[in-house]
């Protein structure tokens, strides 16, 4: 029996997900969890054999569940589903070495097979979404998103980047805010360091 943990923060996708795939005698739907939900606990208490994820949501909390799950030890498997949009999430995950990648617009059959094949021990990524992946050694960050990250790397605040860029308080928070999902960063500061190391900037 393949034990699984179901991570999508959309309510109606994470328990269609999980009605679907326990109705397949070999597999087993142990918990069910938003990204933010996703602990060390969680995963001792259930220990999957493996995580199917979603990667599609708003919420930069899903980065964090990749490493709590990735770290966690014994570690299993993890099934990245995406539309391929996600950038930061998906340069994230391929950041932590995530097995396997399956675009959502699969049968549900194709997401049986994958959760079988990774739970073997096989890595592979679905051929819609190399292209996707191709592109994440590419900049995520529109020219005005790189022009107020780079003011923020000189250590300037918020309202000293309004002042410099015409732009109000509130505008700027909500570029630093975007900023830090698409590079799949939990905050400013490791924001600015993945976007030098990037060569983003």
């Amino acid at each position: 029996m393949i034990r699984i943990l179901l991570v999508a923060d959309a309510v109606l996708l994470r328990t269609a997900l999980s009605a679907a795939l326990s109705h397949h005698h070999d597999l087993d739907v142990v918990a069910e969890a938003t990204s933010a939900e996703v602990t060390p606990d969680l995963l001792g208490t259930w220990d999957p054999e493996l995580a199917v994820v979603d990667l599609d949501t708003l919420s930069p909390s899903v980065t964090g569940a990749l490493d709590t799950i990735t770290d966690h030890e014994p570690g299993g498997g993890v099934l990245a589903l995406t539309t391929g949009a996600a950038s930061g999430a998906l340069r994230h995950a391929l950041g932590r070495k995530v097995q396997a990648f399956l675009s959502k617009d699969c049968r549900l059959q194709d997401l049986v097979d994958a959760v079988r094949r990774v739970a073997a021990g096989e890595r592979f990524i679905e051929p819609c979404l190399a292209a996707a992946v191709a592109r994440q050694h590419a900049s995520p960050l529109t020219a005005r998103e790189r022009d107020v990250l780079r003011l923020a790397a000189q250590g300037m605040s918020v309202r000293e980047i309004s002042s410099t860029l015409f732009l109000t308080a509130g505008t700027v928070r909500t570029y630093l805010s975007t900023i830090i999902h698409k590079t799949g960063s939990r905050s400013r500061v490791e924001a600015i360091r993945t976007a030098t190391e990037s060569d983003w900037l």
